[in-house]
This record gives C-alpha cells, structure tokens and sequence, in this order.
C-alpha cells in the first residue's frame, strides 16, 4: 500500500485554526490514516473546480487536488459547506 504525503496549503490552514478542536482533531485523522491510504474516496468535482477532490466531515469539506507522479495530496481550502464552492 502506497501512502501520499500530504501538503496543507498556508490559506488552508489559517482555515484550519479557526475551526473547534474536536473538527481539527477530526481533519488532522482523516488526512493521515484515510486520504494518504486512498486520496481517491473523496468526491471528484465539476465546473470551476473540476480536477479537485471533496471530502466530507459533517458539514465541513476538505477542498484538496491529487498529483499522482508525486503521491502527493495538495489540500486547498478546509471551509463550511455553504462557503467552501464559492470563488474566492
């Protein structure tokens, strides 16, 4: 089995350190024992954010892209549902 590294973008983590802890806890399980294992389980993404991935924890997303030459997992924003597809 083949782990990802994960990047965290600076803007996703300012994102990150707004959110409650038990939410970040919750991220920070995620992106190391699911997506590192298995990017590819998250949602794949249409329109203006087409070649992203989305992946869902309760009412948040982790807005991520998969660089498969590298094996790298790149996550772009960590925001609430209701804002996270809009443009910035």
């Amino acid at each position: 089995m083949t782990l990802y590294t994960i990047v965290v973008a600076q803007k996703a983590k300012k994102q990150i350190e707004c959110l409650p802890v038990h939410l970040k806890y919750r991220i920070s399980v995620i992106l190391e024992e699911v997506l590192a294992a298995d990017p590819f389980v998250g949602k794949s993404l249409k329109g203006t954010l087409k070649g992203l991935y989305s992946y869902r924890i309760g009412d948040y997303r982790i807005i991520y892209d998969v660089i498969k030459d590298r094996l790298l997992i790149s996550v772009v924003k960590v925001m609430h549902r209701r804002e996270v597809y809009r443009k910035p």
